[in-house]
């Protein structure tokens, strides 16, 4: 009786042995599974999927993008605006520009006759306000013809030849009989588009051929400078060979300002 319950002790022993070794192996091939998992884990690479620092990037490096084709397209809007701007100037300029040109003459061929004629006419686009015509004539500038006709050829003195011939004899239509001229004040004058002005005209006589030939000779020797400008403030000035430039203004010279005001 006593040798039985000692067995059955010793069994329950064996047992409960062989179930904390089968515990501990679970045990043990449950950490090694943990274990090979987690070196597993730790040699996995990492993710190469887009990350939320990533993504604030690009959308930062879009905005940049965005804003940059938006500012460049604004520029070359603006530039095309200049630039249509800046050509429908140019047009309207071209079409009000008056173009001057001074012109002389020796003979009417309507008339058949040995005539001076000093003009200037217009062949532009737009009208032209001339300002002054500057004759310059051994050094000497002046702005009236009958001044620069007295200082080269002594019109005053065939001047006062005819006005006494008009005292002595007023029967007689001296102008056709003897020969005169007229002349026209050249500043600030409205010159048309298509138009001519008579700055100086003398019909050749027997009386006057001697002062028709010397000015016939004389206005060679002459510059001519006239300063106009255009509807649009646009001015210019033309010489006696019709060569136009442009400048700022058409302000009288000093030397003319100074004689006007001791006038």
């Amino acid at each position: 009786m006593s040798e039985q319950p000692k067995q059955e002790q010793t069994q329950q022993a064996s047992d409960s042995n062989k179930e904390t070794l089968h515990a501990l192996s679970e045990q043990a091939v449950l950490d090694h599974h943990d274990d090979k998992k987690h070196k597993l884990r730790a040699k996995r690479p990492p993710r190469k999927g887009l990350t939320r620092s990533k993504i604030n990037s690009m959308l930062a490096v879009c905005a940049i993008v965005i804003s940059a084709a938006s500012f460049y397209a604004t520029y070359l809007q603006a530039k095309a605006s200049q630039e249509q701007v800046a050509a429908a100037k140019r047009q309207l300029k071209a079409e009000t520009l008056p173009w001057l040109k001074m012109g002389y003459s020796n003979f009417d061929i309507n008339q058949e006759k040995q005539y001076i004629n000093i003009n200037i006419s217009n062949s532009g686009t737009g009208p032209a306000m001339v300002h002054y015509i500057e004759y310059i004539y051994n050094d000497e500038n002046h702005f009236h013809i009958e001044e620069l006709l007295d200082t080269c050829c002594s019109l005053n003195a065939y001047k006062e030849a005819l006005a006494e011939i008009e005292q002595d004899q007023r029967d007689i239509n001296y102008r056709n009989a003897f020969g005169w001229f007229a002349s026209s004040d050249t500043t600030n004058f409205l010159l048309a588009d298509g138009e001519e002005f008579n700055v100086f005209m003398m019909q050749k006589t027997n009386f006057n051929s001697g002062l028709w030939q010397q000015i016939d000779q004389s206005i060679f020797d002459v510059k001519v400078n006239a300063c106009y400008c255009s509807i649009l403030k646009h001015c210019y000035i033309v010489d006696e060979k019709s060569n136009i430039e442009e400048v700022q203004s058409c302000d009288l010279p000093e030397q003319e300002e100074t004689q006007e005001l001791t006038e």
